[in-house]
């Protein structure tokens, strides 16, 4: 890492994604504003009269499909740029005026799902049969699903009106941790080192044991001084889910929340159970990291410590290469895409500079090729994090070629985006296993060290976290919102006993729920656990070479939204609702900890 982070400006042009293949103006941007505000209000004009009769709706939902792509696209332009750089004031207000744009069309197609659920029961079963209708089912049967939660079309218009306003508290949580909060900086052998979100996880990662501790307590510090704010802000999202609840008639914020994201209250109970249950296999997995690491006692700042070999550098140009060749059992479309996006269109943002959110993500829209943000360090992870996002890329791009606006990415199930990134990781993780690299046991021990902080993230903190969100909406729900200091030590706990007797965790660890703005899109977080049991699954049968496997996951992937997550994962032959899937994952994590066991062996560090 550098000793201080690249302004925005001074990132090289090639390392930023080119947001001109949206718009190729600012003044382009505003005529399609203008034309969309105009095309809503004209929509808004067949309120009462969207269902004529099956060609009606059709053509109906075909425009309205078309206004959402539209101001998805739009969406993309105006608040990418925010996120590149948090202390940029013009780029977050031209957000801010974005999304109250944004909230007053959401307003006046809020009718839309209400007056369609007002038909009558026969009326509508008839549409899902109704072959004019084929290509928008997927849209009409996820609506069917709500219809006992879907209000009035007056209700409808005030709650998505209120998205502007309930949006803001995530908003000012990331204006204050990723723009305001200063979080000072670490002194290293090669001298002072910023610490911010860009260029935390380096730090963390970094061989020196003081400098990660540095880093780890200004990291937590930072957070923890404005914890009371942060816990504020966290409880007004949570009100806002347990008002949604309330409004729509589901019987908690858990319930609502995971509706959301189309997913069954039983698979987040299958998950914790088996998380919970299997929790002696990360017991043992920090019993011999902290053999590895040869000290006396692992602390928090050593979880994402190097072991003792020579790091393994990886240029981003030999990450692209890896993430290609990977590939290659998805078949000549899957590389192609890949190599569009990595070498030739900029999909990626992928340098750290001042003021990047913390981080990695990838943001889709209809009509439009995918966007990438991480922070990339010419490490395995690094490249690791750009396999996952181009995964999700990956998956977007080839579910927009292939289905309806109205079930494109902004629909999925987060378990089932969660699948097809934690798979390409996968089969990355896999071709260069089978390189003739990983013969040297340096560089396996590389490898998985990658594989855990991965796994660790997907399979230890966010399960973790989780059950921090179900104590904290329960507490909201009773009326009793937790407080920072009881959100820290509630955490805690839940830490200590998943680090077990290895690890002593505090308050600097129960401030994460501070420090991942994931739990701002409540339950959320387990869903990669969830994605990554299947993904590990699915790819193990690629690479066996089994019949049928690698077209399997393609054809899953194109679906898109176009069929409910637990009939997906049926499809792939995975039951999400029991802990099989959560099983097979941790079998394949205790088999990792048998490898580190074997190299500590090796290297006497008993």
């Amino acid at each position: 890492m550098p000793r201080t982070l690249l302004a925005r400006a001074d990132v090289p042009v090639h390392e930023t994604w080119a947001l001109d293949h949206l718009f190729a103006t600012s003044d382009d941007f505003d005529a399609a504003q203008r034309a969309l505000a105009a095309d809503v209000a004209s929509f808004a004009a067949r309120r009462g009269a969207l269902a004529t009769d099956a060609r009606v709706l059709a053509s109906s939902l075909d425009a309205y499909g078309d206004l959402l792509a539209r101001a998805e696209r739009l969406r993309l332009y105006a608040t990418l740029p925010a996120s590149a750089d948090r202390g940029d004031a013009g780029a977050r207000a031209a957000a801010g005026r974005f999304r109250a744009a944004a909230a007053g069309w959401a307003s006046a197609l809020a009718f839309v799902d209400a007056e369609l659920l007002a038909a009558p029961a026969a009326t509508f079963d008839a549409w899902l049969l109704d072959p004019t209708l084929a290509r928008h089912r997927p849209f009409l049967e996820r609506l069917a699903r709500r219809r006992a939660h879907v209000r009035s079309a007056e209700v409808e218009d005030v709650l998505a009106g209120a998205d502007a306003t309930f949006d803001a508290y995530e908003e000012a949580r990331g204006t204050l941790v990723e723009g305001d909060v200063d979080f000072g900086a670490v002194e290293a052998p090669e001298g002072l080192r910023p610490v911010a979100p860009a260029s935390v996880r380096a730090l963390l990662g970094d061989p020196d044991r003081a400098v990660r501790r540095a880093a780890f307590e200004r990291w937590a510090d930072g957070h923890l001084g404005v914890a009371d704010t942060l816990a504020d802000l966290y409880a007004a999202r949570a009100r806002r889910t347990a008002f949604e609840a309330r409004v729509r008639g589901y019987p908690s914020a858990e319930a609502s929340a995971l509706a959301t994201f189309h997913v069954e209250p039983e698979v987040l109970d299958a998950t914790l159970e088996a998380f919970t249950r299997r929790l002696p296999v990360w017991h043992r997995y920090w019993a011999v990291r902290r053999r590895l690491l040869g000290v006396e006692r692992l602390e928090a700042w050593d979880v994402f410590a190097p072991y003792p070999v020579a790091p393994v550098a990886v240029p981003v140009e030999r990450a692209i290469d890896w993430i290609v060749a990977s590939a290659t059992p998805l078949g000549d479309d899957a590389v192609a895409t890949l190599e569009r996006g990595l070498r030739d269109e900029r999909w990626v943002d992928l340098r750290p500079n001042a003021g990047k959110r913390l981080g990695a993500f990838c943001d889709a829209a209809p009509g439009a090729h995918p966007y990438v943000l991480l922070s990339y360090v010419d490490d395995l992870p690094s490249a690791s994090t750009l396999a996952h996002e181009m995964g999700h890329a990956l998956h977007a791009a080839r579910s927009d070629a292939r289905q309806m606006p109205l079930d494109g990415v902004d629909e999925l199930s987060m378990t089932v985006a969660e699948t097809f990134s934690n798979g390409q990781q996968a089969l990355m993780r896999g071709y260069i296993a089978r390189s003739s690299e990983a013969a040297d046991p340096a560089f396996d021990l590389g490898l998985l060290d990658e594989a855990f902080q991965n796994l660790h993230r997907y399979l230890f903190v966010m399960p973790t976290l989780v059950r921090l969100e179900r104590w904290a909406h329960a507490r909201v729900e009773a009326g009793e919102p937790p407080s920072a200091e009881e959100l820290t030590a509630t955490l805690t706990g839940f830490f200590q006993e998943a680090y077990g007797p290895e690890v002593a965790a505090d308050e600097r660890t129960g401030i994460a729920w501070a420090e991942f703005p994931h739990l701002y899109a409540p339950f959320y977080t387990f869903q990669y656990a969830v994605g990554l049991s299947v993904a590990l699954a699915q790819v193990a049968r690629i690479e066996a070479g089994e019949p049928g496997a690698a077209e399997a996951y393609l054809a899953a992937m194109d679906l898109g939204a176009s069929l409910a997550p637990k009939e997906l994962f049926a499809r792939l032959g995975y039951d999400v609702a029991t802990p099989a899937p959560m099983d097979a994952a941790f079998d394949v994590v205790e088999g990792y900890v048998e490898r580190l066991e074997a190299h500590a062996e090796r290297l006497g560090r008993a």
